[in-house]
């Protein structure tokens, strides 16, 4: 009885926020609460810490007055790219089921860490990045037949 409660729920939930708003608002929010505000804050985050390692105050007022203006800027012009984006790649109902998960407890919870997760794991593999450049660039030095096979 009570999963046919939860699928009657469910079921419901879906044709009331499907006659409540349009596929474009949901991505629109969609959007602004998945996307733009992960990248605001992953932005400022890996910026910050590029520019303190240069020995910069990223703490300061002056910090903040030059670079929240150019990454407002940047997210603009995303977010003008972004729902078309969206919309090309997923379909109107996994757009609903998106949107609908969002606005969960659960959802909200989830989209909140996001940017954290972001960072945490370029963080963790960083490392390993720089580690596999450097393998790239010394296989290709001792390969040069295949660097020849490569240019067009």
């Amino acid at each position: 009885m009570k999963k046919i409660y939860i699928s009657f729920v469910l079921i419901f939930n879906t044709f009331i926020s499907a006659d409540e708003i349009s596929v474009d608002e949901m991505v629109n929010f969609i959007v602004q609460e998945q996307f733009l505000s992960q990248q605001e804050d992953t932005m400022k985050n890996t910026m910050y810490t590029m520019m303190e390692s240069m020995g910069l105050n990223v703490k300061s007022k002056a910090m903040s007055d030059f670079l929240d203006p150019l990454i407002n800027e940047y997210l603009n012009n995303v977010e003008k790219k972004v729902p078309a984006l969206y919309k090309d790649i997923y379909s109107d109902d996994e757009i609903l089921a998106l949107y609908n998960f969002m606005k969960t407890k659960e959802g909200i919870s989830i989209t909140n860490k996001q940017s954290l997760m972001i960072e945490k794991s370029m963080l963790m593999v960083s490392e390993d990045v720089v580690k596999l450049s450097e393998n790239v660039g010394i296989a290709l030095q001792e390969n040069p037949e295949l660097v020849q096979s490569l240019i067009k």
